[in-house]
């Protein structure tokens, strides 16, 4: 399905513009509005989890043509997974609704990806780039 590739790329470039904001932000100021509309905007918070988990489930299911049937986008797959998980971290912490003293799966990305947004987002956009340029080259 070609529609779920460029959606994917889309999401990935978004996905690394919102972690590379606080890096590159003063050169790139639509980097800090899209952060700015991220925090402040519930509905566009929804529409980045709820669109990531099913380009989750679109890129494991139904990967682009030269490759196999079942985890064929996996690279990307995974990378859109974590951004969703990062959103929904980023979410939470906005509501303050998580104020449990369990560490789970969401706040040990949430965390590592905010330890770490510079690199986490240059290779976020390296994998766009390759997932744009080779296709191939993602393939498991």
């Amino acid at each position: 399905m070609m529609q779920l590739y460029v959606l994917s790329l889309l999401y990935l470039i978004l996905g690394a513009g919102m972690l590379l904001a606080d890096t590159y932000g003063l050169n790139f100021a639509l980097l800090l509005s899209l952060r700015y509309a991220f925090r402040t905007r519930r509905w566009l918070r929804r529409l980045l989890i709820i669109s990531g988990l099913f380009l989750t489930l679109g890129l494991g299911f139904f990967p682009m043509d030269p490759g196999p049937i079942l985890l064929g986008d996996a690279v990307p797959m995974f990378n859109i997974f974590s951004l969703t998980l990062y959103y929904l971290f980023q979410a939470m912490k906005n509501s303050d609704e998580s104020k449990g003293d369990e560490a789970s799966v969401l706040d040990a990305t949430g965390r590592y990806m905010e330890q770490n947004k510079r690199n986490v987002g240059i290779l976020t956009l390296v994998i766009a780039l390759l997932h744009f340029l080779a296709p191939q080259l993602v393939l498991m």
